[in-house]
């Protein structure tokens, strides 16, 4: 369920070529994936006006820049795709893959993610609470488990033995899959239901 930059659509292409040229403040793509995901699947709705226009797209009144007007459709559209792959149960993160070892990058999804979860800090707090066997806390289990994997500093110490690497290895390379697998059940806890 990873996504290859190569593979993408003309609009998905198009928008990480505004996202690039907009420079080192603009999120990266799979970011803003991260970012547009958290949106859809927030405990509570986030209205539009809460995070657009991005600071560094909008000039001092707030108003959206010329170079950045064509984004605002670009995040509509690929907001709108990923709610449609969220209902359909087949959602793909826009994850990067490293090219020289084929590893895929999530942790910048997850800190765009992360970022988004910030517009409704006490819903995702309470939802990160939770440690019941059912969907939440599945969702919540997970997630938590995708946050705390993604601190560089958050791994096995000196005196970890081969099995505790093995293990953190193992959580690592499963994570793709395990946020997407997230993200559907959240969607159908706050959405669907």
């Amino acid at each position: 369920m990873t996504s290859e930059f190569a593979d993408l659509p003309e609009s998905l292409l198009r928008l990480d070529d505004v996202l690039t040229e907009a420079g080192d403040e603009a999120m990266l793509l799979t970011e803003l994936d991260g970012y547009l995901c958290a949106i859809a699947v927030s405990p509570t709705p986030v209205a539009k006006s809460e995070y657009w226009p991005f600071d560094w797209a909008a000039d001092e009144r707030g108003v959206v820049r010329a170079p950045f007007k064509e984004l605002d459709g670009l995040i509509d559209a690929r907001l709108a795709d990923i709610e449609r792959e969220l209902a359909a149960g087949e959602y793909g993160p826009l994850f990067e893959v490293d090219d020289d070892t084929s590893e895929v990058i999530w942790q910048a999804w997850i800190s765009g993610f992360q970022q988004a979860m910030l517009l409704r800090f006490d819903a995702w707090d309470d939802l990160l609470r939770d440690t019941g066997d059912g969907p939440r806390g599945e969702a919540a289990m997970g997630l938590a488990t995708a946050l705390m994997l993604s601190d560089p500093t958050n791994h096995p110490d000196d005196t970890a033995s081969e099995q505790d690497w093995a293990q953190y290895d193992t959580a690592m390379q499963a994570m793709p899959e395990i946020i997407a697998q997230v993200a559907v059940l959240l969607y159908r806890l706050h959405r669907q239901d």
